[in-house]
């Protein structure tokens, strides 16, 4: 169900960098104890999450014993990599249903287009599953706030794919700010590039036939409309299904924006955007902007075009200098633009990541320990309801609020 068809071949080659064989899957101690996971659209994505999956599996004690997709294809090719990872035969199903009857499963992975996150982590957390689920958590306010509710109600387990909670750099950049050095913070900058037509030529689209798969199925109560591959597999680029840029980047980036300065929705968001340089049938935009005023009293500016590659920007900006992003991920505290004041940043200083740890081991972990994981449902509701105030606000043209007690999205502040 993720759009982009990798080949076995080309799948096979990088999971033999895996630490896992066959052979040592079966000598994981403890099988009894083992975690039992199943996937959901085992596409790029999903292929990307499994080999993840297997580097881990081995250390965690956990089997992949079930994969899930409704595109028969798909489901065959994501079966033959767990054969060659394990040794073992998964359980193939089309329908998440038949997963979530399965009473030995422990957690499933969810990876599947962007409109079908939300409805589907309600399933699976209700069904008592504890999930990784990709981002967004979701593009409709409805829908993520009844995950939200559900995950709030269960006793399971939730972590959202926005990896870069993992990485402890968040984490150190929240340090250093509540350490109150920078002073106040009124902006946050960020701008992430690329040129070219991204999600744009994916090969699936000309492989699939309808009948391999269950099209009323995969629109999951969208509005019913013919068989169309292009939006099968490149649903990225059609409003309705995903909002594009939004849903895929900024989600990223705006869940370091909650984390680093701990204000989780924001109070406004207006937005401007076009498709500039890719005249095809797309709807999202290639080149987008939106700002985003919070109620601790600051502004963030997030950017992103696909018809140049230039540098991004990931900038916090106080009265006594820069917290800067890097572009190994980190973060570097500057005095830049601290003026003369007494209290400027007087050297430049690396940040250490704190805790650094692999965002599916943390899943992981977090299911044994039952511990809230990094990326916990909470980020996940807070980026869903930035990203689509910032995607509303360009298609209509409104400036638009949160409403924080009717938690909705209004056009007059609350």
């Amino acid at each position: 169900m993720d759009p982009n068809y990798l080949s076995r071949r080309h799948w096979v080659a990088g999971a033999a960098a895996a630490s896992l064989s066959a052979a040592a899957y079966g000598q994981a101690a403890g099988a009894n104890d083992r975690l039992r996971i199943a996937i959901v659209g085992p596409g790029a994505r999903g292929a990307s999450l499994m080999k993840d999956f297997f580097q881990l599996a081995r250390e965690m004690n956990a089997e992949m014993v079930a994969v899930c997709d409704l595109w028969s294809v798909r489901r065959v090719e994501a079966a033959a990599r767990v054969k060659e990872m394990t040794g073992r035969e998964p359980r193939q199903v089309q329908y998440i249903q038949d997963l979530l009857q399965m009473k030995d499963l422990d957690g499933i992975i969810i990876a599947t287009p962007d409109f079908a996150h939300a409805k589907l982590l309600t399933q699976a957390v209700r069904a008592g599953k504890d999930v990784y689920c990709e981002k967004p958590m979701g593009n409709v306010v409805a829908e993520v706030k009844e995950a939200y509710r559900a995950v709030k109600a269960s006793s399971q387990v939730v972590q959202i794919g926005t990896q870069g909670l993992s990485s402890g750099h968040y984490q150190a950049a929240a340090q250093f700010v509540r350490s109150g050095r920078l002073g106040v913070i009124s902006r946050v900058a960020l701008e992430s590039n690329y040129n070219g037509p991204r999600w744009r030529g994916v090969p699936a689209v000309k492989q699939i036939r309808q009948e391999e798969t269950d099209w009323n199925a995969w629109l999951l109560g969208r509005p019913a409309r013919p068989f169309d591959p292009r939006l099968y597999f490149e649903f990225r680029l059609y409003r309705g299904f995903s909002s594009g840029i939004p849903d895929q980047w900024m989600s990223h980036a705006i869940a370091g924006v909650h984390h680093i300065l701990d204000d989780y929705f924001p109070y406004s968001a207006v937005a401007n955007a076009g498709a500039f340089v890719h005249k095809d049938d797309r709807e999202n935009p290639d080149t987008f902007q939106a700002l985003l005023v919070y109620p601790k009293g600051f502004l963030v500016s997030y950017s992103t075009m696909f018809g140049n590659d230039s540098a991004g920007v990931n900038c916090y900006y106080g009265e006594n200098g820069v917290l800067e992003g890097t572009r190994s991920g980190g973060y570097m505290v500057k005095g830049t633009g601290g003026g003369k004041r007494p209290t400027r940043i007087s050297e430049e200083i690396a940040l250490k990541p704190v805790q650094p740890v692999h965002h599916m081991k943390n899943w992981l972990e977090s299911m044994r320990s039952r511990k809230t994981p990094n990326a916990d449902a909470l980020s996940g509701y807070a980026h869903s309801v930035a990203t689509i105030m910032a995607a509303e606000a360009e298609i209509t043209g409104k400036k638009l609020y949160w409403d924080k007690k009717r938690e909705e999205i209004v056009d007059r502040p609350a």
